[in-house]
């Protein structure tokens, strides 16, 4: 009998580590989700103040900015690309890279010549 009490009191003294291993996890898990709230709300308004100091410039100096604002955006480990959009990169997104190529490109009527010929 005396072995079941020890065998129980460990599982009880498993139980505890367990419930307090998943209770930090919960609460990074919270951070982590108030994090990403906080910054998907800073990228948004920073959108907004974008979009309300280039309604005035309608030229093509805004797709310059616009380029320049996803390329930062792409520096600091954010996804641009429509797949993981506004998501953290853990390394080079061949997606990302494909559209930032396509952004950097002048637009020429090269590709309409191609498709006559």
């Amino acid at each position: 009998m005396q072995g079941l009490f020890k065998r129980i009191k460990e599982m009880e003294a498993k139980l505890h580590s367990l419930l307090a291993e998943m209770q930090e996890l919960k609460h990074e898990i919270r951070e982590a989700d108030e994090e990403n709230s906080r910054l998907r709300n800073e990228l948004a308004a920073f959108y907004r103040a974008d979009l309300v100091n280039g309604a005035a410039s309608e030229a093509e100096g805004k797709s310059g900015v616009a380029f320049s604002n996803l390329l930062e955006l792409y520096d600091q480990a954010f996804h641009i690309c429509n797949l993981y959009f506004g998501r953290r990169r853990s390394g080079e997104c061949l997606f990302c890279m494909a559209f930032l190529r396509k952004e950097a490109e002048p637009s020429t009527g090269k590709k309409v010549e191609e498709s006559n010929s």
